[in-house]
């Protein structure tokens, strides 16, 4: 009995935790269907399951070449162009449907909490960011000679799951087991899976996406940041130093102030009446007017 009301004192720690770190800015659900909050998170459920039944149905009519043209190729992606299937390869969904209920209970629920405490923008963000991250690197993967193919959106949703597990590790969501360790155990159950039948698309999008989850919540979080160097935020000045021009000594500073009065004294009086000193005086400035024009 008393460790049943701590498990339950727990969870409503948890809960009043969850609720007091929620994002201040968020801006709460898109609209309700009587009383049930549709979030940004619903709205992208129910867009995939409106293209769970397309895709049935193009199945059944046997147009699978517009399934294709709407998976992702990196062969396509590259040659013609088809840049849409970056986005639209998530939204081609192909039997078992049993694992697309699993990936809507992911988006919907954890989706809904991660909208929740991150707020509307960064929901969406983090769900861009799951949706072309994969696609992005499969495209660079086949410049270096791996021509991939992949749709569906487990790895996606996966990474919301992923997502909500770095906001909330210690959650109990199943069976009183925390939200890091069920994490863990998927995380390797589909890897191993992905080795198993040597799906090594569908093991990279999953790395892609897991590692991408873990950057974009460790940013909103604080616990690290994309910043410049302060060096690099300044303006790229010249490394060469501006040239000035060296300031004249004061002795032939002195010396060409001073040939004027000497030259007067020699036109009245001759150089013999110069002295020492005006001597000197007349020798340095000769010698400055004399490197002056040479260096002209």
């Amino acid at each position: 009995m008393t460790s049943h009301l701590w498990a339950c004192l727990l969870r409503i720690k948890l809960t009043l935790e969850m609720i007091a770190q929620r994002s201040p800015d968020n801006d709460g659900p898109l609209t309700w269907l009587g009383n049930f909050p549709v979030y940004v998170s619903t709205a992208v459920a129910g867009l995939h399951g409106v293209a769970l039944i397309l895709s049935a149905l193009a199945m059944a009519a046997g147009s699978e070449a517009l399934l294709q043209s709407l998976m992702f190729s990196s062969d396509s992606v590259v040659r013609n162009a088809s840049l849409w299937q970056l986005c639209t390869y998530a939204f081609v969904h192909t039997p078992p449907y049993w694992v697309f209920l699993f990936e809507l209970y992911l988006l919907v629920v954890f989706g809904r909490e991660i909208e929740s405490y991150l707020g509307r923008l960064a929901f969406i963000k983090l769900y861009l960011l799951l949706l072309l991250a994969p696609s992005l690197f499969l495209t660079a993967c086949h410049f270096a000679g791996w021509s991939t193919i992949y749709d569906g959106s487990s790895a996606l949703h996966f990474g919301v799951f992923v997502a909500f597990v770095l906001i909330y590790p210690t959650a109990e969501i199943l069976f009183s087991i925390q939200a890091k360790w069920i994490a863990l155990a998927l995380l390797a159950i589909n890897s191993l899976q992905c080795l198993a039948l040597s799906n090594y698309n569908a093991l990279a999008v999953l790395a892609v996406d897991c590692v991408s989850a873990c950057l974009f919540i460790g940013y909103q979080q604080g616990r690290f940041t994309f910043r410049l160097p302060e060096r690099l935020k300044k303006k790229p000045q010249n490394s060469r130093q501006p040239t000035t021009l060296p300031k004249p000594e004061p002795a032939a500073v002195d010396a060409i102030h001073a040939i004027d009065p000497i030259l007067e004294k020699i036109s009245r009086h001759g150089i013999g009446s110069l002295t020492s000193r005006e001597r000197e005086r007349l020798e340095k400035a000769r010698a400055h007017l004399i490197a002056k024009d040479g260096g002209a």
